[in-house]
């Protein structure tokens, strides 16, 4: 993870983001913000980056109880120019707990099993990083 220059990545970013557009007067609301410039995400990440190695380090940790505590596979953490994310003036993530459209992944992400399961490891993850940023 880091600062985001994957065209990927920054694909994916606009694609979310552009849901804004869907809403009336977004560009009244949103300040202009427009998800098809790319000036639009410079400044997303430029706010993000302020808490960067925070938020790093909570989705890290998340990251590690999914594997090792609900052995769910490792797919990584990304980063990413989210516009849900930009004013946070705190340490923020977005958790993909999995994909419904997997047969497998759906049925366990619908079970009350999967949904205690996955709750369980991210609020022990939390509790690890208040833990180790409260020194």
């Amino acid at each position: 993870m880091g600062i985001s220059k994957n065209e990927a990545n920054l694909d994916v970013a606009k694609r979310e983001n552009a849901v804004i557009t869907l809403e009336d007067n977004y560009e009244k609301h949103y300040e202009g913000y427009d998800p098809n410039r790319p000036e639009s995400l410079i400044g997303l990440t430029l706010m993000q980056e302020q808490f960067i190695k925070q938020s790093i380090d909570l989705a890290s940790k998340i990251q590690v109880r999914f594997k090792d505590d609900v052995l769910r596979n490792d797919r990584g953490v990304r980063q990413g120019p989210f516009w849900v994310l930009h004013s946070a003036l705190m340490p923020s993530i977005l958790v993909e707990l999995g994909f419904i459209s997997n047969k497998d992944e759906g049925e366990y992400l619908n079970s009350e099993e999967g949904k205690n399961e996955m709750a369980k490891a991210i609020a022990r993850a939390i509790r690890e990083y208040k833990k180790s940023n409260s020194n």
